[in-house]
């Protein structure tokens, strides 16, 4: 088994083959080896000598000399796990680190939902860093008996476990609701104590919103003019603690009026008239 260093997650730019030479020991073990590869090659092709020969003395003279995969450098990630990525990596392991394929890597941890962005380092004489930014997640989106995580441009992650981020995420419901989540994500992240009391929110008739809060209202927002009905709720829940008041709906569709609704418990009513 590969030895793996997890480490940071900042990554700038993309690069799916770069061979760098760091930390690599003494300049005139790499210049010897330079002089003898490039020595090596002229030799062959100018006395038409059996490449397949000298192929395999070159491959013993790196591996005698350290050039092989001693460590995997894995940089940038939280949801996918190091041993995922260095079994793509042992399946690309040949016998000197020259004749790793890094394209081949590279395209086949891009096939993982989480990659973002991707990039590739061969650090001489012996190690394969890999810098991954992973995308983010903004919400569960549950639609036709499924359940997925979405990122801010509608992208869907079904490869994770959604347990892990019901505590953290929104529920998203509706008709191309992941597509526009983002929006109003944004808005009601504008005030984020009171964000934090949503638990679910609805996309109706693919045009507008309604909140559903942990206390058990729920909030019908306006087609237009979403920030306003926002901070108009941000007032009424400062100035009379409107999330506790007992309501079940609260409609600010109409921006002119504000209506509200409590539950009625029919059974006291009819008891009452029974009096």
């Amino acid at each position: 088994m590969l030895n793996s260093i997890i480490k940071g997650n900042n990554v700038n730019k993309l690069n799916i083959d770069r061979v760098t030479n760091k930390n690599t020991g003494s300049s005139y073990r790499m210049y010897f080896l330079t002089i003898f590869i490039i020595s090596l090659l002229l030799t062959t092709f100018l006395n038409n000598i059996d490449f397949e020969k000298y192929s395999k003395l070159l491959n013993n003279f790196l591996i005698k000399n350290g050039f092989t995969i001693n460590n995997i450098q894995i940089l940038g990630i939280k949801n996918i796990t190091k041993e995922t990525i260095i079994k793509i990596v042992n399946n690309e392991k040949k016998s000197n680190i020259f004749n790793v394929n890094l394209l081949n890597i590279y395209n086949n941890l891009k096939n993982n939902d989480w990659v973002e962005e991707l990039y590739i380092e061969r650090v001489l004489p012996n190690t394969i860093k890999i810098n991954i930014k992973e995308k983010e997640v903004i919400g569960i989106w549950q639609y036709e008996m499924s359940n997925k995580l979405i990122t801010k441009n509608g992208e869907t992650i079904s490869t994770a476990n959604i347990n892990k981020f019901k505590i953290d995420l929104p529920i998203i419901h509706g008709n191309h609701a992941n597509k526009n989540a983002n929006s109003i994500l944004e808005i009601l992240e504008t005030n984020k104590v009171l964000a934090k009391n949503i638990w679910s929110l609805d996309y109706v008739n693919n045009r507008r919103w309604n909140l559903h809060f942990k206390q058990g209202i729920i909030v019908l927002l306006p087609s237009k003019g979403v920030l306003k009905a926002w901070n108009e709720i941000i007032k009424l829940q400062k100035n009379y603690d409107v999330l506790n008041l007992g309501l079940t709906e609260l409609d600010l569709r109409n921006p002119n009026k504000i209506l509200g609704k409590i539950s009625v418990d029919k059974d006291l009513i009819n008891h009452r008239k029974n009096l």
